[in-house]
């Protein structure tokens, strides 16, 4: 207690009252830092996937196709239908409204028993949405267990549909990962790594036991606890899947989270930053509906984070040597942990190549998420509503 005193009593000397609130708040926001990446993220590389009791559940994949895109069927479709499952089956709604590409789609259909299509005619006056589409998709399924994807991503392998549907021997609602496509760019680079660090986030609290979120693109859900919670909410909106709907289904589902090679799906970068960010600006609205505590552990990330590298500047900067060396020690310590954590995150979530770009991702976002909360207020998103 009394070198306390002592070291108390020499900050205050050389420091005076205010030199000791910065110090002190430069801790502060290192410790948070670290209880976030050491801690919260830092379970994510070691999490351990539940283990196979070999029943093997049957499986529908239901997924909408909006475009006549000839690399669906000449490249996504068949990996889809490739799949080393036993009892599995594809359920596409099609909204294309191309007549050539409806009509190859049925021909396939009618050659793979496992492909089930359902097409919906587009109509101006009353536009269909993913929701809509899904949730036909949904009630065509002829198995319980659902596994939603898009028809912008591809699975990382043939094991997809088999890891994925692990999760449905324990669980009712399955959480699974989706990255991007590799790309030597930089901006790909930094996409790539931003869904990293996006995904660092949800991931790491379901796999806590607090889901909040998944991804469209990678869901698996049960027909019962589907229909339980009476499908799809907020549908005057045309984002929330992800999300809400998630946090819907949540509250009451035994949840899995999946996370190895083998159960990862690639979707397509259809941009560079702009695009990327323009997505994100539009699915982050979403925001303000989610759980109080939630929205404060992500803000508290984010927060210290965003003012831990403005403390350490004003540490050196008016602090005296001894402790402006402290201030820079830290700061190299918490650098040198989101690194090594990110790294392993990425290496988890099979994402080679992407640490390149960390350490301006790590200075960068908290920036760009603050700026993107900040135009939320001022500037409407347009294609929210519906």
């Amino acid at each position: 207690m009394e070198q306390f005193s002592q070291a108390y009593a020499f900050l205050w000397d050389v420091c005076g009252p205010w030199g000791i609130a910065l110090l002190a708040g430069v801790v502060l926001l290192f410790l948070i830092q670290c209880g976030y990446w050491a801690g919260y993220y830092g379970r994510i590389p070691s999490y351990r996937n539940a283990t196979s009791d070999g029943s093997r559940p049957a499986v529908s994949v239901a997924l909408v196709v909006r475009e006549a895109d000839d690399a669906f069927l000449e490249e996504t479709l068949p990996l889809l239908l490739a799949q080393e499952y036993d009892r599995y089956e594809i359920v596409i709604t099609e909204l294309t409204g191309d007549v050539e590409f409806g009509e190859t789609l049925a021909m396939i259909a009618e050659h793979t028993p496992r492909l089930n299509v359902t097409r919906m005619v587009r109509d101006p006056r009353f536009p269909i949405s993913d929701k809509m589409a899904l949730n036909v998709a949904i009630k065509a399924a002829r198995y319980d267990n659902i596994l939603l994807t898009t028809a912008d991503c591809r699975p990382a392998s043939n094991q997809w549909v088999g890891r994925m549907a692990r999760g449905f021997e324990h669980a009712d609602l399955v959480i699974g990962y989706c990255g991007m496509e590799g790309g030597n760019r930089f901006s790909d680079r930094m996409i790539r790594l931003g869904r990293v660090g996006h995904a660092a986030r949800w991931i790491g609290a379901a796999m806590h036991g607090h889901p909040y979120r998944g991804m469209i693109q990678n869901l698996g859900l049960t027909k019962a606890i589907y229909f339980a919670n009476h499908g799809f909410n907020h549908l005057n909106m045309n984002i929330g899947m992800d999300d809400l709907f998630v946090q819907k289904l949540a509250a009451g589902a035994r949840t899995a989270t999946i996370v190895s090679a083998n159960s990862l799906v690639r979707q397509k970068i259809w941009g560079g930053l702009r695009w990327w960010y323009a997505d994100r600006r539009l699915q982050s609205n979403t925001f303000r509906f989610y759980p109080a505590g939630v929205r404060f552990r992500i803000g508290l990330e984010l927060w210290s984070r965003a003012l831990f590298l403005p403390a350490v500047v004003a540490a050196i900067v008016l602090l005296p040597a001894e402790l402006k060396l402290f201030a820079a020690a830290l700061w190299l310590l918490r650098l040198l942990l989101v690194l090594f954590e990110m790294r392993r995150i990425a290496l988890r979530l099979c994402e080679r190549g992407v640490m390149r770009v960390a350490p301006l991702y790590d200075l960068c976002s908290p920036y760009y998420e603050g700026w993107m909360a900040l135009s939320r207020t001022f500037k409407r998103s347009p294609g929210v509503w519906r």
